[in-house]
């Protein structure tokens, strides 16, 4: 019987989803709807944008994350990201549930927004957070913008 060693393929995986998570470099808190920022030192090349939230809410949503990076005071990057769309890369403890129209989520995980940071170094991320469809109910404890390269 021939074995095929794992070790290299668990290697591989390894390496792949850490180049898909990348490391935490800034994050934005924020408890609800509402605007924050950070500074990062960045790296020229692609940047990432997570969610770390806590949110109940009943009916039909839609919110959106605004997030704008600034170097020296100058708009250089810009794009929007939805926290209730698909989750590429789930985090810590995450769970999504759909009951019906009671929806929770809760733990961190990667969006499907992403920016192209043409010159590293010192950064401004400003975000702004907002629905612009508001549920029936709405319980929100946490909503941090997580950057990460």
């Amino acid at each position: 019987m021939n074995r095929v060693p794992r070790t290299p393929f668990v290697l591989v995986i390894a390496c792949a989803l850490a180049a898909c998570s990348g490391t935490e470099v800034g994050r934005v808190p924020l408890t609800g709807e509402g605007a924050g920022e950070t500074i990062a030192d960045l790296k020229a090349g692609q940047v990432d944008f997570w969610m770390d939230i806590h949110l109940e809410y009943d009916g039909d949503a839609a919110l959106q994350y605004r997030v704008d990076l600034l170097q020296d005071g100058v708009a250089v990057a810009t794009t929007t990201c939805n926290p209730l769309g698909a989750i590429h890369v789930k985090g810590d403890h995450w769970t999504a549930t759909n009951v019906g129209d009671k929806h929770t989520r809760r733990g961190s995980g990667k969006m499907s927004c992403s920016l192209d940071l043409a010159r590293g170094g010192r950064t401004t991320v400003k975000t702004a957070l907002a629905f612009s469809k508001r549920p029936a109910t709405l319980t929100f404890d946490k909503a941090d913008l997580v950057v990460r390269q």
